[in-house]
């Protein structure tokens, strides 16, 4: 206890602290928001078959490597394609990614939709080769069931064994930061997604990790400010684990900065009741919401407990009580689990039906033809971690090594995505990405239309503090 103590004072610290120097020039106040709101990062719950509209995509099969295109007859090679591969120095070799997911364990729900997404990310990054620079690309998959341990053992797997080239992943924050220092030994990149924790890009930060996964500071830039319109004094529920710590301290910072205050603040716990992830039973940390008589209540969670924890906060009058304030999960977690949830507003990372672009317009046609069923926002996460990694390597003509990539992936680089130009800020890593303030409508509609867009933030509304600590901490001066 003492131990989390210490790391939420300093989680708090840290991040009051760079709300203040924000404030003094550089990124934006982070965001203008609109109206309401709370956020959850990997906001989730289980899906109950039943209750889905539809079926659920069949997961791609763990452990085993993408399938190649077809090769073509055997013909001389042109001119032409002779000094193609003189200008593709690793053309014919294997470029390996490990792709690490949950499949099985408390975050179950994401790991199939992350996958789908990823696969179908290359297919429209490489034109369907599977190639990028000449090299065909393999994908090996680990399903660590959101185990830390578990995670680090596959990441090394990969490396050695299987001779991966870049990391992908991971569901859980948890596994994102145990996977960092494997990265960092190893010298490969690691690109985190959708893994939301702000730790991953600030006191845990490598050089070598990177991300396209938003972070829930960012949630809370968007949400935070817009529930300071819909009460003065406030009070959270989050999982006793890092997404929920990081999430609900950066809560605290930015209500705190907007003049906020928490009632249940004893200096230690970022204003928040914690209760373990795989919590069923909430009636004894609703009845200490409820005994706070705060006017707003921030809900972050991730896995299954979104729809016991909802359903039994209808049944004790929270909703009666207090505005709501919460993230808008993905499609099958909205039918599962928010039924008693119609009506609150949050921050939601994607839905289908939002951007108006080209390549959303792509993805979601083709999700559709492939898993019969829009994507979802883990999907689209995916696509934009595919889309980072053959955009690299096409910079790079191929070379996958870690100092060849950062230095492309730290000068500026930006990419078109499902969201639209997602840009990595050199100094820390972290994806500046359009974001959603949203309104739940229903949870019926058969073709999962169930949000109504509030506002749609642009990426330099929700900048983030550069948070890197020492030996990393002047890298945010630059």
């Amino acid at each position: 206890m003492n131990n989390r103590r210490t790391i939420l004072m300093l989680l708090s610290m840290l991040t009051v602290l760079a709300l203040a120097l924000s404030a003094c020039g550089g990124a934006p106040a982070e965001t203008t928001v609109p109206t309401a709101e709370a956020v959850v990062e990997e906001a989730v719950e289980e899906v109950v078959e039943e209750a889905a509209p539809t079926e659920e995509p069949a997961p791609a099969p763990t452990e085993e490597p993408a399938p190649e295109p077809t090769e073509a007859p055997t013909a001389e090679p042109t001119e032409e394609a002779a000094a193609e591969t003189a200008d593709q120095p690793f053309a014919g070799e294997d470029l390996v990614i490990g792709l690490m997911t949950d499949k099985s364990g408390a975050l179950a729900i994401y790991g199939p939709s992350q996958t789908n997404g990823f696969y179908l990310g290359l297919e429209y990054a490489t034109n369907g080769t599977m190639e990028v620079a000449g090299r065909p690309i393999v994908v090996v998959e680990k399903d660590n069931g959101s185990d830390p341990d578990t995670g680090v053992q596959q990441a090394r797997e990969l490396i050695e064994a299987e001779g991966a080239d870049i990391l992908v992943g991971n569901i859980s924050s948890s596994v994102a930061l145990a996977t960092i220092p494997v990265a960092e030994e190893n010298n490969v990149i690691f690109i985190a997604e959708p893994a939301a924790a702000p730790q991953i890009t600030a006191d845990n930060f490598s050089p070598n990790t990177f991300r396209t996964s938003r972070t829930s500071y960012q949630d809370a830039l968007v949400m935070g400010n817009g529930l300071l319109e819909m009460g003065d004094t406030f009070v959270q529920i989050a999982p006793d684990n890092a997404f929920g710590i990081g999430s609900a301290c950066s809560f605290y910072a930015v209500v705190t900065a907007g003049g906020g205050e928490f009632v249940d603040d004893d200096g230690t716990n970022c204003g928040t009741v914690y209760a373990p992830i795989e919590t069923t039973d909430f009636t004894p940390y609703i009845n200490q919401l409820l005994d706070s008589d705060a006017d707003v209540l921030i809900v972050t969670w991730a896995g299954a407990g979104f729809a016991p924890m909802f359903q039994q906060m209808s049944q004790l009058g929270v909703f009666d009580s207090m505005v709501v304030g919460t993230g808008v999960g993905d499609n099958q977690t909205l039918a599962a689990g928010y039924a008693d949830a119609v009506g609150v507003v949050g921050v939601q990372v994607y839905h289908y039906t939002l951007p108006d672009n080209e390549i959303n317009d792509w993805l979601v046609q083709r999700h559709i033809e492939e898993y019969g069923t829009p994507p979802d926002l883990w999907a689209a996460g995916g696509m934009m971690a595919a889309i980072m990694v053959v955009e690299g390597l096409e910079a790079s003509n191929g070379d996958a090594s870690a100092d060849t990539l950062r230095a492309i992936y730290e000068d500026n680089f930006t990419f078109e995505g499902p969201k639209g130009t997602v840009s990595i800020r050199p100094s820390d890593h972290v994806a500046l990405q359009n974001l959603y303030f949203v309104r739940v409508t229903n949870v019926t509609d058969p073709d999962f239309k169930f949000v109504e867009l509030v506002k749609e933030f642009q990426p330099e509304e929700t900048v983030p503090p550069c948070a890197l600590v020492d030996p990393y901490a002047e890298r945010c001066a630059e």
